[in-house]
């Protein structure tokens, strides 16, 4: 922590703002001008006074570069309406025909193919998302390399990382020709895999290969990354990190998977310690197809085993393990914030947990900006324009707010128009300004929660936020709550919610009282819910406690 950010400031200068505006305008030129020759801005129906103000309305993309930035902006910001997915779903679907000829999906979205297609994990519920992802030039790709900076961090003591990132595809698109013959393939995986593979250019075509080697300063071989299955793949990196004794971060996208690998050394240390004394590989689920490649890097080491054995399983005990551990750089804002206490539990007060970015499959929004406080980020306003609407404001594009207009304290969801190829796309993430970089002036923000995600049974709304602050109130009740969800209980003549919960540890002596608990929290947290409990349109809240684990086999 000895590069700490400076202290944000709550307004800009004039010359701030100039700068702001000056490089949304020049990243807005450069999308309208790069994108405007592809299938999607010339046919979408979301797009079409944008193209007449153009005067594009033939078809063609001839003259756009003739506008200034200005120009373009001004045009841009009076013509372009607000986007959700299903503007994109018929376009996008033709990368999934059967079969998919090159000529269909070439130049879609950006100009020539994509080099992935990044799927959504499916955590704000119903069918996945698929968002086709380009090569782009270095200077419209800085948010990525600052991420990516962020969450591998450089050791200065020849100390190892255990990077837990998947290469699995969900599938592999492959256009054909005009000769039958495949023009590319095109896995189609989570975002992190795509851009793990596009960092270590790592084809999926040679995944064979790549199965075969170990990346300097990783603890586990790429193998390891192949690994579908979610307890199998934990497994490995748990091995292959144990076995490493001056491991110093361990990065992970969230929070939560972070406790599922401290879990998984606890539930199975004898087996992996044994492994590790004999050098030998187990047979367990899912390895089938890289086991020989894992064998290979594993060695007999009876005296890290016996040192492993003798550690004692105290609170901060994985700090034992591995005396260097510094860091994990690992997203642990809004949801991903309950699991923290149960990973201080392994890994004791000195070790730094480290948000990274707030990511989606869409694009990448924002990077951490100060070590010391994990929920607060910093906007990256070199990839994509990134527009802000008032969450108090109607729902309508001549609401939004620029970069350098949002005011401090105000909460906004934001909206993108991606070098991906989406105009204008609600991204559905709600955050709240906390200020502005003294250095470059960009927006510091805080992650509040999904503007579509809430729960209601009467004439109350009950948002994610505030289903968050009702557990963690009650949280000590519970006996430590490490992950929940909520839903609606009708099994009863009055509706309730119900939660879904798994604890950190054993269950509270108190925990009989959580339902009644969680109900007045509720009734604090939301006036509408108040009044309609008050007169029988909610009953108390309905509890059940799962199974350790319950959470990270949903993941898997």
């Amino acid at each position: 922590m000895d590069d700490l950010p400076p202290t944000p400031i709550t307004s800009l200068t004039p010359e701030l703002v100039q700068q702001l505006r000056e490089q949304a305008l020049d990243v807005l030129s450069y999308l309208v001008k790069t994108n405007s020759a592809t299938t999607y801005f010339k046919e979408s129906d979301v797009l079409p006074q944008f193209r007449a103000a153009l005067h594009l309305t033939d078809g063609s993309h001839k003259g756009v570069r003739d506008y200034s930035a200005k120009e373009l902006f001004e045009i841009y910001h009076n013509n372009v309406g607000l986007s959700v997915y299903k503007d994109y779903l018929p376009t996008i679907a033709r990368f999934f025909e059967h079969p998919c000829n090159k000529s269909s999906v070439e130049n879609l979205m950006v100009p020539g193919l994509p080099v992935f297609i990044a799927h959504s994990s499916g955590t704000s519920g119903g069918a996945a998302k698929y968002f086709p992802k380009y090569r782009h030039p270095e200077h419209m790709s800085r948010a990525t390399a600052e991420t990516v900076r962020h969450a591998i961090p450089q050791s200065s003591n020849a100390g190892k990382n255990c990077i837990i990132f998947s290469l699995a595809c969900r599938q592999v698109v492959t256009p054909l020709d005009e000769d039958g013959d495949i023009a590319k393939h095109i896995p189609v995986c989570l975002l992190t895999s795509g851009l793990g593979r596009m960092e270590n250019n790592m084809l999926v075509e040679e995944d064979a290969f790549s199965a075969t080697l170990k990346i300097p300063n990783y603890s586990s071989p790429v193998a390891v990354s192949f690994i579908s299955n979610y307890k199998s793949f934990l497994f490995m990196h748990a091995l292959f990190a144990l076995v490493e004794p001056k491991l110093e971060t361990i990065s992970t996208v969230f929070t939560t998977s972070c406790r599922d690998l401290c879990r998984t050394i606890d539930d199975h240390w004898e087996n992996l310690v044994h492994c590790i004394e004999t050098g030998v590989i187990p047979d367990i689920e899912g390895i089938e197809h890289v086991k020989d490649n894992l064998q290979r890097f594993l060695q007999s080491s009876p005296d890290r085993a016996e040192e492993l054995r003798r550690i004692e399983k105290l609170p901060g005990w994985l700090k034992r393990v591995w005396p260097q551990l510094r860091a994990i750089p690992a997203n642990a804002s809004g949801p991903f914030s309950t699991v923290i206490p149960e990973i201080r539990h392994y890994i004791g007060p000195d070790v730094s947990i480290e948000s990274v970015a707030i990511a989606s499959s869409e694009a990448y929004l924002a990077i951490a900006y100060d070590p010391r406080d994990l929920n607060l980020y910093k906007v990256v306003g070199s990839d994509d324009v990134i527009e802000f609407l008032p969450v108090d404001e109607p729902e309508e594009s001549k609401y939004l707010a620029q970069s350098w207009n949002v005011e401090s304290g105000r909460k906004y969801e934001v909206v993108l128009t991606m070098r991906d190829g989406f105009w204008r796309y609600r991204l559905g993430d709600v955050v709240e300004i906390a200020g502005f970089d003294p250095r470059d002036g960009q927006p510091l923000i805080r992650y509040v929660e999904r503007r579509s995600m809430h729960i209601r049974l009467a004439n109350e709304v009950t948002t994610e936020t505030q289903l968050r602050d009702v557990v963690d109130a009650t949280s000590n009740l519970f006996g430590g709550v490490s992950e929940f969800c909520v839903t609606a209980d009708y099994r009863q003549a009055v509706a309730r919610y119900a939660f879904l919960v798994e604890l950190q540890g054993d269950p509270g002596a108190n925990i009989s009282a959580v339902p009644a608990a969680l109900h007045g929290q509720l009734q604090k947290h939301n006036e509408n819910y108040l009044k309609d409990s008050r007169v029988g349109k909610i009953g108390v809240s309905c509890v059940r406690v799962v199974r350790p684990g319950t959470f990270g086999d949903f993941r898997e």
